[in-house]
């Protein structure tokens, strides 16, 4: 009678993580997703109730290597933040050649989307003053 089980290739190249994984099959990924996080996710939490010999088998980061996870992620999160002020930079007029202090690109783009806004509704008025329709969608 044929296995049941999907052959360990199969299993191994899955993106779902399974709490206990067919005979003969190693699932490796739950070692890396334990290792990439010192915060329990949603797949993690699943292995919560799981046995005590399950959770002695993960290794566990050292102090060291949480502290470089932090600093990774803090300069991926500032990264993201100078990559959103390059391109409001790049967006608003008026704030090219400027040194970016952060309050003035924030100032100087909340000014300009009031001023876009503002335009969008004087012609909506002059579109329904020459008589043209707007539909309701366009109006917010």
């Amino acid at each position: 009678m044929p296995s049941a089980q999907p052959p360990a290739s199969l299993a191994s190249s899955s993106s779902e993580t399974s709490c206990s994984p067919g005979p003969g099959i190693i699932n490796t990924t739950d070692d890396r997703d334990d290792r990439s996080s010192s915060t329990p996710t949603a797949s993690s939490s699943k292995h919560a109730g799981s046995s005590s010999a399950q959770d002695k088998e993960k290794p566990r980061l050292t102090e060291q290597e949480k502290k470089n996870n932090h600093i990774a992620s803090e300069q991926k999160r500032r990264a993201a933040i100078r990559e959103g002020f390059d391109r409001l930079t790049e967006l608003v007029p008026g704030l090219e050649g400027q040194g970016r202090s952060e309050s003035i690109v924030l100032r100087k783009t909340v000014d300009f989307i009031h001023m876009q806004l503002q335009e969008r509704q004087e012609l909506i008025a002059e579109i329904e003053r020459r008589g043209g329709r707007i539909d309701d969608t366009f109006r917010s």
